[in-house]
């Protein structure tokens, strides 16, 4: 695997990544966790910054019943038929269950509603946000918590901490994130700015 330099497949198989977590409801993570891949490569070729093996990619189908012709064909469809996928409703009901254990865990205080200048707080703030306030009910994007947190609770957040702020908790299935719908954002799917919320149960 090495840098992206066909650029078009890269879009294909980051839109074939967006596509199963909208039919399966999983994270990034999650997808990794459930077909035996590492995470990290996973989102950088989700990201189109690093290429990735005929190996990975048939981990990622095989688990959905995807085929490899069906995955690199872009006139397929694939359906929702993903997300009715062997052992999938188990694996779900499994990080459910861990998502619950770690907020029984985590007895986290509130922070004081004043200007949050040093990582700890930060990170204190948003674990307090995520964990024990209903903030993400309804699905935000980044740019909405950075005028949010700012003007309810005097934090000051770049969207790029937010970003990695919140990615432990989508890899832990306590959060899910999905582009925004094409009605409120006309860009390409890989390009849309993502909605951050809390999974239904």
């Amino acid at each position: 695997m090495g840098k992206v330099t066909n650029n078009e497949l890269a879009t294909l198989i980051s839109s074939r990544l967006t596509t199963i977590m909208n039919l399966t409801g999983l994270s990034l993570e999650g997808i990794a966790k459930f077909v035996g891949l590492t995470a990290g490569p996973l989102r950088s070729h989700y990201n189109k910054t690093l290429t990735i093996s005929v190996e990975h990619v048939a981990k990622i189908c095989q688990p959905f019943s995807i085929s490899l012709s069906d995955f690199f064909n872009p006139e397929y469809v694939l359906t929702l038929e993903i997300a009715k996928a062997p052992d999938l409703a188990r694996f779900k009901n499994e990080l459910l269950l861990e998502q619950q254990n770690l907020l029984l865990k985590n007895n986290v205080k509130p922070v004081d509603e004043t200007v949050l200048g040093d990582l700890k707080q930060q990170r204190e703030f948003v674990d307090h946000i995520v964990c024990t306030s209903d903030y993400f009910s309804d699905p935000k994007t980044l740019e909405q918590m950075v005028i949010d947190f700012q003007k309810q609770y005097k934090a000051h957040f770049t969207t790029e901490r937010l970003y990695s702020l919140l990615r432990k908790y989508v890899g832990r299935e306590i959060l899910q994130r999905k582009p925004l719908p094409r009605t409120k954002c006309d860009r390409p799917a890989s390009r849309r700015p993502f909605m951050y919320f809390k999974p239904t149960k």
